[in-house]
């Protein structure tokens, strides 16, 4: 076999043919694809952990302190202390996952993700100045604390990311932001213990339904 010859002739007939537009087209998408699957590294056991740690431990800690209360006193203390740990160790473990999937990334890809990352936190620090504020003119502990505090800022957090994936095309990660948002939404019409309750368990179970679908996706790709 004349390998060098066919290499030869191969080369030179490349060089010669133009490339469909369709064609390139193509290659383009796919390689846009490939690298937003290499730069939203999601692995199911981060989203575990969070969806265990924060929603179902964490809002079921302060459900679990106010589920006794016939005249509404807010959430004890050492509950929140759970929820507010819990959290930290959840960014912990996202923020080290994510960084060591996306080591040696730079230029726009870092910049977009830093400009992503202000995005959403500016959401939730907005609402949560709008619980002070609140509370600040005078609206009860029941409003503030137990319907606004749970669902609102988290709703502002997932509205962020729901644009920011919308933008990429990231259809899974949407539809997750949109079912939160439903979730947090509905159950502030069950007042403080719903509030608390029913948002940590269907965003448990939002999230257990994610890392499921993170799961197949991997085994298929």
């Amino acid at each position: 076999m004349n390998v060098i010859g066919d290499a030869n002739q191969s080369a030179s007939g490349g060089e010669g043919a133009s490339l469909d537009p369709r064609e390139a087209a193509k290659i383009l998408e796919q390689a846009q694809m490939q690298a937003r699957r290499q730069f939203d590294p999601q692995p199911p056991l981060a989203v575990v952990v969070g969806a265990a740690g924060v929603f179902l431990f964490g809002y079921g800690a302060v459900w679990w302190s106010m589920r006794d209360q016939h005249v509404y006193t807010g959430p004890a203390l050492w509950s929140l202390a759970v929820l507010y740990g819990l959290i930290a160790v959840s960014a912990i473990v996202g923020s080290v996952v994510f960084n060591r999937a996306t080591s040696g990334v730079s230029g726009r890809a870092r910049r977009q993700r830093q400009a992503q990352g202000v995005a959403i936190a500016a959401a939730g620090i907005g609402a949560w100045v709008v619980e002070g504020a609140l509370r600040y003119r005078g609206v009860s502990f029941e409003i503030v604390y137990g319907v606004f505090g749970p669902t609102v800022p988290l709703i502002a957090l997932a509205a962020a990311a729901a644009g920011i994936n919308a933008v990429r095309e990231s259809w899974l990660q949407l539809g997750v932001c949109i079912a939160i948002i439903a979730v947090a939404s509905v159950s502030t019409f069950f007042g403080p213990l719903g509030a608390w309750g029913l948002t940590g368990l269907g965003g448990c179970l939002v999230l257990l339904a994610y890392a499921a679908a993170l799961v197949v996706l991997q085994r298929r790709s």
